[in-house]
């Protein structure tokens, strides 16, 4: 929370909401599923003078969740993702959980992540399996801000310019900014918008993300969320 002048006049409604959790695994564990996409990495690797960091989705490594020794990993993930929609007032017991995709992003000196959203799914997250303090952390966006009186009045822009006091604030700023440590999970909506700091060390920043969809058990009495795969119809 922030302090201002007007002290209590203002409630805040509408937050996001993005679960944060450490996973436990330990360094040598880590060590290894590094070693791992490191390896996956140097088959098709990013050009050095690229800033886009390496995407392993796009370099044909999207199922991590299908490798034997990411196995211990995913299922710590799986009860942090159940853990966050109960958070968010979800019953998970009603519902399926699928990991659609999984991939690895390595991000070298200078790398980084352009703002992007997945629209295709409704949970993401980022997992930070290897990651130096000063390697850089992930931002949130939001492209209407609730309280944004004038299009594009809530940006890093209008900030500079002295047009927003102090920088801004909360209510204010429609990027955000969270520096997560190694081993840390950070868990979010997929619609939301989201990018990363480049990595100004030497050392790689290696994540790991997927995205996460949801269906009903029972999807009997409900017109919204998908129905049970297992009761879909495949017709090509």
């Amino acid at each position: 929370m922030f302090s201002d002048k007007s002290g209590d006049k203002f409630t805040d409604l509408f937050p996001l909401s993005v679960y944060r959790d450490h996973l436990g695994m330990d360094a040598s564990q880590r060590k290894v599923l590094a070693e791992r996409i490191l390896a996956d990495e140097q088959r098709k690797p990013t050009p050095a003078e690229e800033e886009t960091a390496w995407l392993g989705d796009t370099a044909g490594h999207e199922f991590l969740f299908e490798a034997s020794e990411f196995a211990v990993l995913f299922e710590k993930i799986g009860a942090s993702v159940k853990d966050y929609a109960a958070g968010i007032g979800l019953q998970p017991d009603h519902l399926n959980f699928y990991f659609q995709r999984s991939w690895a992003t390595v991000s070298r000196q200078g790398q980084r992540i352009f703002e992007h959203a997945h629209l295709q799914s409704h949970i993401s997250f980022a997992y930070y399996l290897q990651k130096s303090s000063d390697a850089g952390g992930i931002y949130f966006s939001v492209a209407e801000h609730p309280n944004e009186l004038a299009e594009g009045l809530f940006t890093i822009q209008k900030s500079s310019a002295g047009i927003l006091a102090g920088g801004g604030n909360e209510r204010s700023l429609n990027r955000r900014y969270l520096e997560p440590d190694e081993d840390e999970i950070i868990i979010f909506p997929s619609k939301t918008l989201h990018s990363t700091a480049p990595n100004m060390t030497t050392e790689p920043r290696i994540s790991i993300s997927a995205d996460i969809v949801i269906t009903l058990k029972d999807s009997g009495g409900h017109e919204t969320l998908m129905p049970p795969v297992q009761r879909w119809k495949r017709f090509a």
